[in-house]
């Protein structure tokens, strides 16, 4: 019998969305935001709508206008392919 994996994303944007609750009035949240055809999409796209309001929470004193979050599962690792696909997905944008 085949193991059936874990859909992570919709809790992690979930969770995303309820730790950043207080500032929910100045951002935007786009869960698995296309960037063209499949397979290219980020998991989560965060959008400030006012650049000079700030974020409360501590993850929020880094975002800029806009904010792209990939989960990684607990089984995977951060690797350079990983910062590559990230920075592609910023040129993208």
């Amino acid at each position: 019998m085949e193991k059936e994996a874990l859909q992570w994303h919709p809790a992690f944007y979930a969770g995303l969305q309820i730790e950043l609750q207080e500032d929910k009035e100045n951002l935007i949240f786009e869960n698995e935001h296309q960037l063209g055809t499949k397979p290219k999409e980020i998991d989560v796209l965060v959008i400030k709508k006012e650049k000079d309001i700030p974020v409360k929470k501590n993850i929020g004193k880094i975002f800029r206008k806009y904010n792209i979050v990939e989960y990684k599962s607990p089984t995977d690792y951060l690797s350079i392919d990983s910062f590559y696909k990230g920075c592609a997905y910023a040129f993208f944008m």
